[in-house]
């Protein structure tokens, strides 16, 4: 099938639904993105630590994070449209509170959060609720698409961000997001038709409690270890009381007939696979959008506005290649170019250990460029061999869970990340070398663990490829 008859007349009502959900999405990943590249500058416009600013970041993941697990329980109380609707007005609502007050930093970390509680919201339920209208033979081309489209958006986002920061204020970037959402809300009331659920979960407010303080815990206590004011042992305490309570929340919780988190579909091996590696990809994708703007500005001394651009080869080539994927994954033929799509991945972040401070703008372009089509190739093809490895009952489930793993394990990378380059780059320069050099090497040291981190994603795709074809095997039985 190609994509002509994909768009094909008859299908017109599930494409319409199809636009009406990637303007939520397309609204959603265009702020984010444009945030993600502008943490330089946002250090330098409130005047706080590249610790502090972090948190700028890293506060979307972990209210997406918190959120997520709950998307299931709201699900089953509201429905999957009503929900959607919840997050995109809240995403809109709270756009227009950062263009008013974007001046205050603690208003912008706020709407940022609220941010991050409506991507828990609707990142989980967009493919969910374009599953539900598109069977399993065409989701792999589906999925292609609504990846595809998606990736205009950070295209768009990093250069818009660093136009904005250079020309403009940071509350255009918040006014201009404000139409995209409202228009996603029409459109979503308008076309996804209203199911209301069979089964609903009891809410447990207790398990809700140790599940946020469990979370809020362990990614503090990550922080505080960059604090240099903070005694080691205090950070070691706060880490495993959110460990103990995390363990506590999960052993209760997968005890109960309805669980808020469904933690019993990782006896599914070939989804939990799926959900490790690209819990594994999305260290590695946020750990660069931390790194790589560090990177070009401080070190090679590139402006916002060229830095932004330097993310659009990775954009076009994840979107193109996204869609080859997905149809490489609709024929049912072999899945290895999924190895591939990591290995590429794996060598865009390498080679920037070795390269120079004089590393020319072609150079990047080419690797920016390579590390787009290993995305394109692997992430959203894992994603959808998983998901299609469940029933259609548990798909939101499904993708909440694996959602609320993978911003878990983005957000602990982050703050790790974050706190290592803070430690290491002044450890460095105590040891003599200038501040230049310092960070540089910082950097280059976090590719480094970045890159060892996809090596393992890399052997764990041969384990889902193994799985996925005894698993076949078994359905052709």
């Amino acid at each position: 099938m190609n994509i002509l008859r994909l768009f094909h007349m008859r299908n017109v009502r599930r494409h319409n639904v199809l636009f009406a959900i990637l303007i939520g999405a397309f609204s959603l990943v265009l702020t984010n993105s444009a945030f993600n590249i502008l943490l330089p500058n946002i250090i330098e416009m409130y005047n706080i630590s590249t610790t502090y600013g972090g948190w700028i970041i890293i506060i979307y993941l972990l209210a997406m994070t918190v959120t997520m697990p709950l998307t299931g329980s709201i699900v089953d109380l509201l429905g999957k449209k009503t929900t959607y609707l919840i997050g995109i007005g809240l995403y809109g609502l709270f756009s227009i509170v950062g263009g008013v007050l974007s001046h205050s930093v603690h208003v912008v970390m706020f709407v940022r959060f609220m941010h991050g509680v409506s991507a828990g919201l609707m990142i989980p339920l967009s493919l969910v609720l374009l599953f539900d209208i598109y069977k399993k033979e065409v989701r792999g081309k589906v999925t292609g698409v609504w990846g595809m489209l998606l990736t205009i958006a950070p295209a768009i986002g990093p250069t818009f961000g660093g136009l904005i920061i250079q020309y403009g204020s940071l509350a255009h970037l918040f006014w201009f997001n404000v139409p995209f959402a409202f228009i996603s809300l029409f459109l979503c009331f308008k076309k996804i038709k209203g199911v209301r659920p069979a089964r609903k979960k009891q809410i447990r407010v207790q398990h809700i409690i140790q599940m946020m303080i469990g979370i809020g815990s362990l990614c503090i206590g990550i922080q505080l270890v960059s604090n240099s004011d903070i005694p080691l042992w205090f950070t070691c305490v706060v880490i495993l009381i959110g460990l103990y309570v995390l363990i506590l929340f999960i052993k209760k919780d997968s005890a109960q007939k309805e669980p808020l988190i469904r933690f019993m579909l990782l006896k599914n091996r070939v989804y939990a696979l799926s959900v490790i590696i690209t819990a594994i990809q999305a260290a590695a994708i946020f750990g660069v959008i931390f790194i790589f703007p560090l990177l070009f500005q401080e070190i090679y001394g590139l402006s916002p506005t060229i830095t932004g651009a330097l993310f659009i080869p990775t954009a076009i080539f994840t979107s193109m290649f996204v869609w080859i994927g997905g149809n490489f994954l609709d024929t049912g033929k072999s899945i290895h170019f999924i190895l591939l799509g990591v290995g590429l991945m794996i060598g865009s972040i390498l080679m920037f250990v070795w390269v120079p401070q004089e590393v020319s703008l072609v150079f990047i372009i080419v690797m920016m460029s390579i590390r787009g089509v290993g995305i394109g190739l692997s992430n959203m093809t894992v994603i959808t061999i998983g998901l299609n490895s469940l029933s259609n009952d548990y798909l939101h489930e499904g993708s909440a869970l694996s959602n609320t793993i993978k911003r878990l394990v983005s957000s602990i990378t982050m703050m790790a990340l974050t706190g290592y380059y803070e430690i290491r780059w002044q450890m460095l320069q105590r040891m003599g070398e200038s501040v230049l050099d310092s960070k540089w090497k910082a950097l280059r040291e976090e590719c480094l663990i970045l890159s060892g981190l996809m090596l393992l994603a890399l052997l764990l795709v041969g384990l889902l490829i193994k799985e996925r074809n005894n698993e076949d095997v078994k359905n052709r039985k």
